[in-house]
């Protein structure tokens, strides 16, 4: 008997020990898993809104805070980039709380699929649009502070900081907290988002 033989038998003996999975149990593991990555997505989410919430509470309750704020006229639009980021932050949780809740009762492989899609699509996008926020934000307050704020204009009239300076280094450090942030996305959203790919590919294969 040759080799090849021999390993056919020793694999058939595997199989006879080994515990045969269903469509549907392999199916409903995929789901379990699925459910519980968006599930995390959701939990992330709302950990983060806290965050940012309880962060922004500080400031205002700190009274250097508000009195640089009002002293460079800006207690208006402070307040506006709030509420614009609070809504976007609380527009996604609810997309990942429907996320979860479409997922969680799925009943079949195709509809899984598109709904892992839908998913890693939304987290894409919440990564995205909160990037792009912070960085309209801070060049809006960077604008605005240079054109209508009388503390800039009179500090550049005294020639105590150059206007150039200013703008150098708050692109500097706009750029440096936006790596920041986008390493944070890529590296916990990310981490989600390749479980979801991965499990997407394991219906793709039961459906064939």
């Amino acid at each position: 008997m040759d080799e090849l033989e021999l390993l056919k038998k020793d694999w058939k003996k595997q199989e006879d020990v080994l515990p045969k999975l269903s469509y549907k149990e392999i199916y409903k593991m995929i789901l379990k898993k699925s459910s519980s990555i968006v599930r995390w997505i959701f939990i992330i989410s709302i950990l983060e809104f806290l965050l940012w919430a309880s962060l922004d509470v500080l400031f205002r309750l700190n009274g250097m805070y508000t009195a640089e704020v009002e002293k460079v006229d800006m207690g208006s639009y402070s307040l506006i980039a709030s509420i614009v980021s609070y809504g976007i932050l609380l527009y996604f949780i609810t997309r990942f709380y429907i996320n979860y809740k479409k997922i969680k009762v799925t009943d079949s492989a195709k509809v899984l699929m598109e709904n892992i899609i839908k998913t890693r699509r939304t987290v894409k996008r919440y990564i995205w649009v909160n990037i792009s926020f912070f960085a309209l934000a801070m060049i809006a307050t960077m604008s605005y502070a240079l054109i209508f704020t009388e503390t800039f204009q009179n500090s550049s009239a005294e020639n105590q900081l150059p206007v150039w300076l200013i703008v150098v280094v708050t692109l500097l450090v706009t750029s440096a907290f936006i790596g920041v942030i986008a390493l944070f996305y890529r590296v916990i959203y990310g981490i989600f988002t390749r479980r979801l790919k991965r499990n997407y590919g394991e219906l793709k294969k039961l459906e064939i």
